[in-house]
């Protein structure tokens, strides 16, 4: 489902908002989001559905890439892992839904 998938949804569903006020509303929101994400720590809790957040690991330069780039190469590396942890309802439900397909 894309952004504007989602604006039509949600608009079919509140006949007294306009799709540009409900486009506006979903910016907002995405914007609040990735501000929390963006923060050490951050997380986007919503409820029924799950969490989502970002773990940055740091980690030593040596092996393949230091080989490969030689002394070009950083001395650390910086890897972000971007989670997101249904509830347990949304995943039995997509459990359900996955047995049924199959």
């Amino acid at each position: 489902m894309n952004h504007r998938q989602v604006i039509r949804e949600v608009a079919g569903r509140f006949p007294d908002l306009t799709q540009h006020q409900i486009a506006e509303v979903l910016d907002v929101l995405i914007e609040v989001w990735r501000a929390e994400l963006a923060q050490p720590g951050g997380e986007v809790v919503i409820r029924d559905f799950g969490k989502l957040t970002v773990e940055v690991q740091h980690m030593r330069n040596a092996g393949a890439v230091r080989t490969q780039m030689g002394s070009a190469a950083p001395d650390r590396l910086t890897r972000l892992y971007f989670r997101f942890r249904p509830t347990p309802g949304l995943r039995a439900d997509i459990e359900q839904l996955m047995k049924e397909v199959t």
